[in-house]
C-alpha cells in the first residue's frame, strides 16, 4: 500500500463518515429552510474532513516502515475512528451530548458500573460491532490497493474539500454575526465541533449584526409535551407565580422577614423548607421553575417561541395574563420563551434603583387588579422583585447595620469580612419583605387571596463569601448558599404547616396543572418534575449554570462541564473523591433527552 492508496482510502472513509453523520441530525433534527440544509450540507464535509485528515496522519509515518505496515495502520486508525462515530452517535441519541476522554474515564472508571448499566447482549453485540467495523476497514484497505489516484484528482479533490472547508467556517462565523438560529444551532451536533467566529473582527471592518434574530422554523424532534394535556378545572382559581431574585433559603427569618414569618403561620400556607432551584443563575433558575424541566433545553424553546404549558394551558382557559417584572423581560429573553405567546407583554419597569423598579411592577400589577376586564375569569400572574440581585434598599429598611457598600468584585477576597455585605443583603430583603406582604395584604382586601395559588419562591441564591473560598453572588459554584431557596405554596382549601422533605423547581408546575388546572396527564408528560405536596422522594436533583450542570443526591454533587469532565463536592462544595450517587447520575442523563423524539 502506498501513499495514494493512503489518499484513496482517507478520502473513501471521509464519505461514509459524512453518511454516518447524518444520523446526528437525525437525532437533533434537521432544518430546512435553505440557511440551515446550505450549512448542514457545507457543516458535515467540511468538519468530518478534520478526521480524515488525522486518519492520514496517523497511518503516514507506517509507510516508513513499508507497504503491509501502512495497511496495517490504516485498519487500525480507520476502525477505530469509524468506531469512535458508532459509539458517539449511540451516545448522542441516548443523551444529547458527545463522548470525551472524561466522559471514558468515568466510564472505566470505579462508578461507570453504577452509572452505565448494561445487559450482557449489548456487550456482546458491542464486541460484534465492532469485529465487523475493523473487517469492513481491512475489506476497504485491500480495495484501496488497487486504487491509483493521479496528480490532478487528489489536487482537486483536496482543493474542493478544502473550499467546503472554507466555506463552511465563513458561512457559520456570518450565521453567529447575524444572529441565523438554523445555523448557529448547528453546532453542537457533531462532536468536537468549534467553528469559526469572527465578531469582533467583522465588527472593526465596520458591519453591524442584523438588530433582531431570524426566526427559527418549526422544525426539528423536540416533543413537548409528550401527549396532549387533558385538563377541565372543578373551579377556576388564580394562580400567581410570585418570584425573588436571589432569595437566599436562609434569609428568611422573623427577623429579617417578620411579615412573611406571620403570613407563614397561618392556615393554606405551606412551607417547603428542603427546596432546591434548578439552577444558581436567573436563566436557569427561571427556566426549570416555569418548563420544569432542565436549562439545557433553553435553546430549543427560546428558537421556537415555545412557552410552558404552565403557561400556554392557563390562556387556553382562560386566564387573562399579568406579568409583571421588575427586571426585563428580554434580558434574558424570557419573553421568547416563557412569556412568548402573551401579546403586549410589559418588557420593563421604570425607575432608577432596582427598589424603585420593584415598587413600580407591584403599582402596576395593583392597577391590573382594578381594571380587570371580566373579574370572572382567572388572571395567571408574575411578579418578579429585583432588588436583592444587587442587595438594594430605600433608607428606611437600613435595619442591619454595618451594611456594605454595593459590590466591588475586584477588591473582595476570600479574607473580606462578609458581614456587612450580609447586612446590605438582609436589608433588601427586608424590603422585599414589605413588598411581599403589600401584595398578600392587597389580595386579602380584594377577596381574591382565599381564591389564588401562590407559588412564593427565589429564582436562585447569593453567595456572600459562606465559605471563606471567595464565592460571592451566584453562578459559580453549586453549594447551598446559591441553590436552596425558600419556598412557599398558598393554596385554598390546604392545611398548609411545614414540609421537610427535599422538593425542587421542577415540581412547580406539577403541581399547579393539578390543584388549578385540574389536568389528568401524569406529571411526566410535561415534567421531571412531581407533586410539591408529594412527600415520595425525589431521586436526584439536576442544577445548571450557563456552562455546567450539578446531579444532586441527599447532600452530595456531582459536576459535569460542557466536555464531560467531573468533579465531586458536599454541599458546601467542598471537593469530594465521591459525589452523587452514580445510579442517579446516569438516570439524570436520561432527562436531557427525554423531550426529543
Amino acid at each position: 500500500m502506498n501513499i495514494r492508496n493512503l489518499c484513496a482510502f482517507a478520502f473513501i472513509n471521509l464519505l461514509l463518515w459524512c453518511l454516518a453523520a447524518l444520523c446526528y441530525f437525525q437525532t437533533g433534527g434537521f432544518f430546512t429552510d435553505g440557511y440551515g440544509l446550505t450549512f448542514t450540507a457545507l457543516f458535515i464535509p467540511g468538519h468530518i474532513l478534520l478526521f480524515a485528515l488525522g486518519l492520514f496522519l496517523l497511518s503516514l509515518p507506517a509507510r516508513l516502515i513499508g507497504p503491509r505496515a501502512l495497511q496495517a495502520a490504516c485498519v487500525v486508525w480507520g476502525g477505530f475512528f469509524s468506531l469512535f462515530f458508532a459509539v458517539d452517535i449511540l451516545v448522542y441519541s441516548q443523551y444529547r451530548f458527545h463522548i470525551s476522554p472524561a466522559m471514558l474515564q468515568l466510564f472505566f472508571g470505579p462508578a461507570g458500573k453504577e452509572i452505565f448499566v448494561f445487559p450482557a447482549l449489548t456487550w456482546v453485540l458491542a464486541f460484534a460491532g465492532a469485529a465487523v467495523l475493523f473487517a469492513a476497514q481491512w475489506g476497504l484497505s485491500v480495495l484501496c490497493k488497487r486504487l491509483r489516484p493521479g496528480n490532478k484528482t487528489i489536487g482537486a479533490v483536496s482543493a474542493a474539500i478544502l473550499l467546503i472547508f472554507t466555506a463552511y467556517n465563513g458561512m457559520y462565523a456570518w450565521a453567529q454575526f447575524m444572529m441565523v438560529p438554523t445555523v448557529v444551532a448547528q453546532r453542537d451536533r457533531l462532536p468536537f465541533a468549534n467553528p469559526l467566529s469572527a465578531n469582533r473582527r467583522l465588527r472593526k471592518m465596520g458591519f453591524e449584526p442584523k438588530s433582531e434574530p431570524y426566526t427559527m422554523p418549526e422544525q426539528g424532534t423536540l416533543k413537548y409535551p409528550l401527549a396532549p394535556l387533558a385538563c377541565t378545572p372543578k373551579q377556576k382559581m388564580n394562580v400567581l407565580v410570585f418570584l425573588v431574585e436571589s432569595w437566599r433559603a436562609d434569609s428568611f427569618t422573623p427577623e429579617v422577614m417578620p411579615n412573611l414569618w406571620a403570613w407563614s403561620q397561618k392556615k393554606g400556607v405551606t412551607y417547603f423548607t428542603n427546596h432546591l432551584s434548578g439552577g444558581n443563575a436567573t436563566e436557569a433558575g427561571v427556566f426549570s421553575l416555569f418548563y420544569s424541566m432542565p436549562y439545557s433545553y433553553w435553546n430549543d424553546f427560546t428558537s421556537r417561541h415555545l412557552p410552558p404549558v404552565l403557561v400556554s394551558e392557563a390562556q387556553k382557559l382562560g386566564y387573562e395574563p399579568a406579568v409583571y417584572s421588575s427586571g426585563k423581560l428580554n434580558s434574558p429573553e424570557f419573553n421568547q420563551n416563557i412569556f412568548a405567546g402573551i401579546p403586549n407583554l410589559r418588557l420593563e419597569s421604570k425607575g432608577t434603583e432596582k427598589w424603585e423598579r420593584d415598587i413600580d411592577s407591584i403599582r402596576d400589577f395593583e392597577a391590573f387588579l382594578d381594571t380587570r376586564a371580566d373579574r370572572e375569569q382567572p388572571f395567571f400572574g408574575f411578579l418578579f422583585l429585583d432588588a436583592p440581585h444587587g442587595s438594594d434598599y430605600p433608607a428606611e429598611d437600613a435595619v442591619f447595620t454595618p451594611a456594605g457598600e454595593q459590590m466591588n468584585y475586584l477588591l473582595l477576597s476570600k479574607n473580606t469580612d462578609p458581614a456587612p455585605y450580609m447586612n446590605r443583603y438582609k436589608n433588601s430583603m427586608h424590603f422585599t419583605d414589605r413588598m411581599i406582604d403589600r401584595v398578600l395584604k392587597d389580595l386579602q382586601k380584594r377577596g381574591e387571596l382565599d381564591n389564588t395559588l401562590i407559588i412564593l419562591t427565589g429564582d436562585h441564591g447569593q453567595e456572600i463569601n459562606d465559605t471563606r473560598n471567595n464565592f460571592w453572588g451566584h453562578n459559580s459554584n453549586f453549594a447551598k448558599y446559591q441553590t436552596h431557596v425558600p419556598m412557599f405554596v398558598w393554596m385554598p382549601g390546604t392545611p398548609g404547616g411545614v414540609k421537610n422533605y427535599r422538593t425542587n423547581h421542577y415540581d412547580v408546575a406539577p403541581t399547579v396543572l393539578a390543584h388549578a388546572y385540574g389536568c389528568a396527564n401524569p406529571a411526566g408528560d410535561y415534567s421531571i418534575g412531581q407533586d410539591l405536596f408529594d412527600p415520595a422522594p425525589r431521586p436526584f436533583s439536576i442544577i445548571s449554570s450557563y456552562t455546567k450542570k450539578a446531579v444532586r443526591t441527599e447532600d452530595k454533587l456531582t459536576v459535569i462541564d460542557a466536555y464531560g469532565n467531573l468533579e465531586h463536592y458536599d454541599e458546601n462544595f467542598t471537593p469530594l473523591k465521591a459525589g452523587a450517587n452514580p445510579a442517579r447520575v446516569g438516570e439524570a442523563f436520561k432527562t436531557f433527552s427525554k423531550f426529543y423524539e
